[in-house]
């Protein structure tokens, strides 16, 4: 697996766990009330941030490598 592939799965699966945990919060915080904290400092909302960037690692290094190609042919 190339270097782009491997950012972009790590981005979509960055962003897919932020979401539900987005999504699902309030429920899994009756069902856990240990995350309370977690949710205050806003862990989840920084695992979508963290998803984005390598979302677009994964775009600009696709941009650079095809860009690349073109200039060597």
């Amino acid at each position: 697996m190339d270097t782009k592939k491997g950012f972009l799965i790590i981005g979509i699966i960055l962003i897919i766990i932020s979401a539900i945990s987005c999504i699902f919060g309030y429920r899994i915080r009756e069902i856990w009330p240990t995350t309370i904290k977690m949710y205050e400092i806003g862990i989840p909302y920084i695992i979508g941030a963290l998803g984005v960037v390598f979302f677009g690692i994964s775009s600009a290094l696709s941009v650079a490598l095809s860009a690349k190609k073109k200039i060597i042919e």
